[in-house]
């Protein structure tokens, strides 16, 4: 049985972090760089869509980042008829400096994060421990969390139930008191609830009624949350 939200877990990748605003301006500042010509936002979206084929790749444990990075970077290369070169995963690191340049807050994260007051926080993300805590030092959040779990730590991604249960065991919270915020309504939310934690869907897009729309409510909907779960 689940009893009062004592600590909170959270993703990052467009939970927290605007993922997909950095991704597009990363990519299209990188090929701006090498010169390259046309249409970049549609060079953007096509970059977007390899780069989830090849991280769900990774996410399987069929390659490992650095393989899942240098084939995305092939893949790339050869959707814009760029010469090949030894080593992708420079072409790579070369749009990582510029995505990482990129990456911003949403605008409702930090008085969000300040509405939960003294709550324990941490992070578990589908992405890597490391390359996670880059981004967060970043922006500015890594010294808000005690605690950042990757799949390379949890040995699992979402939805799995031993990546949630990694992250609450490095918070120091059982699952039945740890909420768990993200924003897939079934990778994130569903799956924390079925790992036994609480799980909050942010809903980005607002599209619909569902989820929380803007984490400055966050602290409220956890409050209602407990009733409807605990009364």
């Amino acid at each position: 049985m689940r009893g009062t939200v004592q600590a909170v877990l959270f993703d990052v990748d467009d939970t927290l972090i605007d993922y997909a605003g950095a991704e597009h301006d990363g990519i299209v500042s990188y090929l701006r760089s090498l010169g390259v010509e046309g249409d970049l936002n549609a060079a953007a979206a096509r970059f977007g869509e390899l780069q989830a084929f090849h991280f769900n790749r990774f996410l399987a444990g069929r390659t490992d980042y650095v393989g899942q990075a240098r084939s995305l970077a092939a893949d790339m290369m050869a959707w814009m008829k760029a010469p090949s070169i030894p080593d992708p995963y420079r072409w790579f690191l070369g749009y990582r400096e510029r995505y990482e340049a990129s990456l911003r807050l949403f605008p409702d994260v930090l008085d969000g994060l300040a509405s939960l007051g003294d709550v324990p926080l941490g992070i578990v993300t589908n992405s890597d421990t490391a390359f996670s805590r880059v981004k967060l030092q970043r922006v500015g959040l890594l010294s808000r969390f005690r605690c950042v779990v990757g799949v390379d730590a949890a040995g699992a991604s979402k939805p799995h139930p031993r990546i949630f249960h990694t992250g609450c065991a490095a918070l120091g919270y059982p699952p039945a008191v740890t909420a768990y915020v993200g924003d897939n309504k079934l990778g994130d939310a569903a799956a924390a609830d079925e790992a036994g934690l609480l799980g909050v869907w942010v809903n980005r897009s607002g599209a619909g009624e569902d989820g929380v729309t803007d984490l400055r409510h966050l602290a409220a909907v956890l409050k209602l949350a407990e009733v409807s779960h605990f009364s």
